[in-house]
């Protein structure tokens, strides 16, 4: 079992370590390419040529921003951006790979004009970059987006970009060390001390007949050095694989960059190296000898007698305490003050991850007492034996559950932070499920001749109004021919208004998001504008109440409106940014799924071990009652019930300390994936310690002969 735990805590540690030297090295990589394809403009180098136009523009895919980089050579040796095989021609696109599989099916290959051909991995950020490069047509070229360069390659640049989206390194890290990390270091050390008393006594043994300090610390090495070796190897392994396919992570649909890997493989060996060493130096420090209590002789013990434990009464009376003051504390004193809100909600949170395991152990131990008695009057010799032990233990099922109650909690709490969404996006999200696609708002050009070419170039059930800018009196005004207000069952005699209340959702949707007052002016009027109502934003609506076909009108507006003309739905900017966030999420739940695994594994080995030390005591038990699965009995009570009931408390107490951060003043959310993948973790862990543990409970069973002890 410990050459096991070691092998286990040494892999995890080196796969931990190895994610946070990825991390640097990916976004190393990022910056030096974004660098790399950004532009030198003529503005800042005037004494250069210009070679060529450029501009910029965010879209969308699935409502998740990408850029979109327009360029057209104005040199005949005009040169290319990095990873774009050749130039496209007028109205062509060269797309990334990602995008093109992203995309498909919301026509990204068309949206453009015709894609022909694919950038290389040398122009992306990472293989799974979103990005297109596009050249617009003749009537494009004046649009006041395009500007002058003479060259790439300028480190101040790098404006657009995946790294533009993502979290900043930091972030990242600090969420590697407290997912990856911390748990990985926790296992660590449960398996250096994972059958200690037998090595405690042997040191002591060692100490007494002259051995030095460094005699012990050779024989402690000497036991880890090979499963600690075989773990960073197999840790290596998953980076290894890295460096040579660009596989994809789960949930997070992030593509490992293989180029980047090869380049940074000693960085990769050093972390292995690393993570051996402090498993290593972990193994010998954490070696007792000379510590054990004294005899009634004088003589020194190493191995205490077991002994009953009193009940932590004091954690268990302010466990719920804490509960109470995460859950109802920050709306009562600091509801409209998102500081304090934060820093109540945080020290009753603390207080409650670190309270609850008492409160498990007190549960089990109560379980403990009604189990014994239950064995006792039906001659259950399994429920009695493993009840005693329950009963008597509540200190060593608190340390054996703590590992789960507190890695859901944090794992929970991270979740939660890094979904917090403002209420804006939350209302834009709110709207798309109220009236979906069913209203489209585009930026109207300043002339109106482009403005009739998109609207003929509509397909057919698309109603287009125009929405002017604000008044003097800060009032918008919505106009259309009457034939279209009609439609809409709107007046056309010029007092007519769309305000919050309207009976149409679309249009009281409409007033919500583009009025600051919630009411708009409907005017009979034609929606290209004139100098008394010059139109902002141009509104379509569907004729029959359903869906418009967002990419088709985003096609023809690339194609009439201009290089940027800003389609989307009510909200559709905030309501991005709620799925980027969404994203961030689902790194959280990967990484916190693996550091759970580390806390899980090494909760396991710790509580397989207190089990096998119990066993050894419970062995005879196989001879006076003639049954083998006696152990398999005490093994479900002993350790799968603590741990399914630690899991199922973690997720009942996260859930409850989650609640208070979904306010609209917070704006955070509970992920169901994440919950689900605690949840199956848990079940697992205990499962399968419950099985591990049978079997090396019938092992030293099967070798048990009577002593004189």
């Amino acid at each position: 079992m410990r050459f096991t735990a070691l092998l286990m805590a040494s892999s995890l540690l080196t796969i931990a370590v190895c994610a946070v030297v990825v991390a640097s090295v990916v976004y190393e990589t990022r910056d030096e390419k974004a660098a790399a394809r950004s532009p030198n403009t003529l503005a800042a180098n005037p004494g250069e040529q210009a070679v060529a136009l450029w501009g910029y523009t965010y879209d969308t895919i699935d409502d998740l921003q990408y850029s979109v980089i327009f360029i057209a050579p104005l040199v005949e040796d005009a040169p290319l951006p990095p990873g774009v095989p050749r130039w496209p021609g007028p109205g062509e696109a060269v797309l990334s790979p990602a995008l093109v599989e992203a995309g498909r099916g919301e026509g990204i290959t068309t949206r453009w004009g015709e894609t022909v051909g694919f950038i290389e991995e040398a122009g992306l950020e990472s293989p799974g970059e979103w990005i297109a490069y596009v050249r617009p047509d003749a009537s494009h070229l004046e649009d006041p987006r395009l500007f002058e360069i003479v060259g790439y390659g300028n480190p101040g640049g790098g404006g657009i970009g995946e790294h533009t989206l993502v979290s900043p390194l930091w972030a990242l890290q600090t969420t590697l060390l407290c997912l990856l990390v911390l748990p990985a270091l926790v296992l660590v050390v449960i398996a250096a001390r994972l059958g200690a008393t037998a090595r405690d006594r042997r040191s002591a043994l060692i100490e007494a007949l002259g051995g030095s300090w460094s005699a012990r610390a050779y024989l402690n090495l000497g036991e880890a050095v090979l499963p600690v070796s075989v773990g960073a190897v197999i840790g290596l392994l998953p980076w290894v694989v890295a460096m040579g396919l660009d596989y994809r992570l789960p949930l997070t649909g992030f593509i490992m960059p293989s180029m980047s890997l090869r380049s940074a493989w000693w960085q990769l060996c050093a972390g292995g190296l690393l993570a051996a060493l402090v498993v290593l130096v972990a193994v010998v420090l954490l070696h007792r000898s000379g510590r054990g209590r004294r005899g009634k002789r004088g003589e020194q013990s190493v191995s205490p007698r077991a002994r009953a434990e009193k009940q932590p009464r004091l954690k268990v009376l302010l466990c719920p305490m804490f509960l109470l003051l995460a859950t109802r504390g920050p709306d009562l004193i600091a509801a409209n003050s998102p500081f304090w809100f934060i820093i109540i909600y945080t020290v009753g949170v603390v207080g409650t991850l670190v309270t609850l395991p008492a409160v498990v152990s007190l549960v089990i131990s109560t379980v403990g007492r009604v189990l014994a008695n239950f064995g006792g009057r039906k001659g259950v010799s399994s429920a009695l034996v493993a009840g005693r032990w329950m009963a008597a233990q509540p200190g060593v099922t608190a340390r054996l559950v703590a590992g789960i109650v507190i890695g859901i909690g944090l794992m929970g709490q991270v979740q939660a932070h890094s979904s917090r969404i403002s209420e804006p996006m939350i209302a834009a999200e709110e709207t798309l499920e109220r009236v979906g696609a069913g209203v489209i708002m585009v930026k109207a050009p300043e002339e109106s001749s482009r403005i009739s070419n998109f609207v003929e170039a509509l397909p057919e059930g698309i109603l287009t109004l125009g929405l002017t800018w604000p008044d003097s009196e800060g009032d918008k005004s919505l106009l259309a021919p009457c034939s279209v207000l009609i439609e809409l069952d709107l007046a056309c005699d010029g007092r007519a208004e769309v305000n919050r209340a309207h009976p149409d959702g679309r249009l009281s949707e409409l007033a919500n998001w583009e009025s600051p007052s919630g009411r708009i002016v409907v005017r009979d009027d034609s929606p290209t504008g004139h100098s008394d109502h010059p139109v902002e934003q141009l509104v379509l609506i569907s004729a029959s109440g359903t869906d418009l076909p967002v990419d088709t009108v985003k096609a023809t507006a690339y194609r009439e409106v201009s290089l940027s003309p800003g389609v989307g739905t009510l909200g559709y900017s905030w309501y991005g940014g709620a799925k980027q966030r969404a994203q961030t999420v689902d790194w959280v739940v990967l990484l916190g799924v693996v550091g759970l695994i580390s806390l899980g594994a090494g909760v396991a080995m710790n509580n397989a071990g207190e089990f096998l030390r119990f066993s050894r005591a419970a062995a005879p038990l196989t001879v006076l009652t003639g049954q083998r699965r006696i152990h398999a009995e005490i093994a479900a009570w002993v350790i799968c019930l603590p741990l399914l009931l630690a899991t199922a408390v973690g997720l009942l107490v996260n859930y409850w300390l989650v609640a208070p951060m979904t306010v609209p003043l917070i704006g955070a959310r509970i992920s169901a994936t994440g919950i689900a993948a605690m949840a199956i973790v848990g079940v697992v862990l205990a499962l399968g310690s419950w099985v591990a543990g049978t079997v090396q409970a019938l092992r030293q069973a099967a070798r048990w002969t009577p002593e004189a002890d």
